[in-house]
């Protein structure tokens, strides 16, 4: 049985890897994760951008895109037993 903090460092680990692992430390600093966890499984998310983009109405607020992140990896791990299931993938 995992504890909470070992799912989610597998959980992202493996959306960073399936995003790639070079192209995430290039755009890092436009990147964001999430995790949650509900029925014995952490949900874990990375999202990625790899140009910026500054809202017309407010230039001083960052948005990193207009739509949500142009690549996203996402993906449930079983706490019981590790097992990671992707769930969305946009990958570059």
């Amino acid at each position: 049985m995992l504890d909470a903090r070992e799912a989610k460092r597998i959980g992202i680990n493996a959306c960073i890897e399936k995003i790639g692992i070079e192209f995430c430390k290039k755009y890092e600093a436009n990147a964001c994760t999430s995790c949650g966890e509900r029925d014995n499984k952490m949900f874990c998310s990375v999202g990625i951008d790899d140009e910026l983009y500054v809202a017309e109405k407010n230039p001083q607020r960052l948005v990193l895109s207009e739509s949500g992140f142009q690549y996203i990896a996402s993906c449930n791990v079983d706490m019981e037993n590790g097992a990671i299931e992707f769930l969305e993938c946009v990958t570059p």
